[in-house]
């Protein structure tokens, strides 16, 4: 075997861990969300490792990055867990969620602005991409890093930390995969906050995203 073939297969073989792994960490999310695996539940690497019938390690590399998501908990003796989280936490941080982006977006220079306009509009359309094609991860990386990079331009920079607290990625991750039809429509909302970001109309742009934030308090079940 030449060495590009040897190449090659490691490649393929690298590939196909990390299709493996994307599956797994997708089907584990959707479980959660429409309540197959409960909250305290253990998960186990071996089960599911034989259900997807790959080695424990692609299982293993899926249930780190929930863990990072923070929908996964894991502790010395009891295992792998579903992380708890109650409706009123959900509430909470949704709530708080809207209020910080609203002060964060009236903080903004329209110089910072001018900078970062262009990377923000792209992450509407990847986002607007990503729905028309079914790709849950990139929506919801793209959806994250979407309002992160607004709040990230306020002047306080507090904000952020506090943002990056909620774990606003995994809340997210873990809404999208209960509306999984309305991916679209969900990336289009997102368009008159650009529209209002271009006009500099950052009071507005502030309302619209605390409205936004609040459109899935009505969502909670």
């Amino acid at each position: 075997m030449s060495k590009i073939d040897t190449i090659k297969l490691e490649q393929t073989a690298i590939e196909t861990h990390k299709s493996a792994r994307d599956r797994i960490r997708g089907a584990v999310l959707k479980r959660i969300s429409s309540g197959v695996y409960l909250p305290g539940e253990r998960l186990k690497e071996m089960t599911l490792a034989q259900e997807f019938e790959v080695s424990q390690a692609p299982v293993r590399e899926a249930f780190r990055e929930l863990e990072t998501l923070g929908v996964l908990v894991s502790e010395h003796y009891r295992g792998t867990r579903v992380r708890e989280i109650s409706k009123q936490e959900t509430h909470d941080a949704y709530q708080l969620r809207g209020y910080l982006e609203e002060i964060a977006a009236q903080q903004i220079s329209l110089e910072k602005l001018k900078d970062a306009i262009e990377s923000i509009e792209e992450l509407q359309v990847t986002m607007r991409i990503a729905a028309q094609t079914g790709d849950m991860e990139s929506f919801a990386r793209a959806n994250t890093q979407f309002h992160r990079s607004i709040v990230s331009m306020a002047s306080n920079k507090t904000l952020l930390k506090v943002w990056d607290s909620l774990e606003i990625g995994m809340r997210s991750r873990l809404n999208l995969q209960k509306n999984e039809d309305k991916l679209l429509s969900l990336a289009e909302i997102h368009q008159p906050i650009v529209d209002s970001l271009k006009l500099g109309d950052l009071k507005q742009t502030g309302t619209m995203l605390r409205e936004h934030a609040f459109s899935f308090l009505r969502d909670l079940p």
